[in-house]
């Protein structure tokens, strides 16, 4: 008795390993799949103006004379 008691235990903890593992599998596809394209980046280059973070807009003002 204490033999197939022992032998169902076993396998009930190698099935909730291998579904566990399974659903941690599926959540990950799921996740991947679910992903918003990233947000695309503004240079201004074509509009004359500069880079977010270089250029005239980090120089001192313009003088008027």
């Amino acid at each position: 008795m204490i033999i197939r008691l022992t032998t169902f235990a076993a396998a009930a903890c190698l099935i909730w390993q291998w579904d566990n593992r399974r659903r941690a599998q599926e959540q990950e596809r799921a996740l991947q799949k679910s992903k918003a394209k990233p947000a695309e980046v503004t240079t201004w280059e074509g509009e004359g103006g500069a880079l977010p973070t270089v250029g005239s807009q980090l120089g001192p003002a313009p003088s008027h004379s």
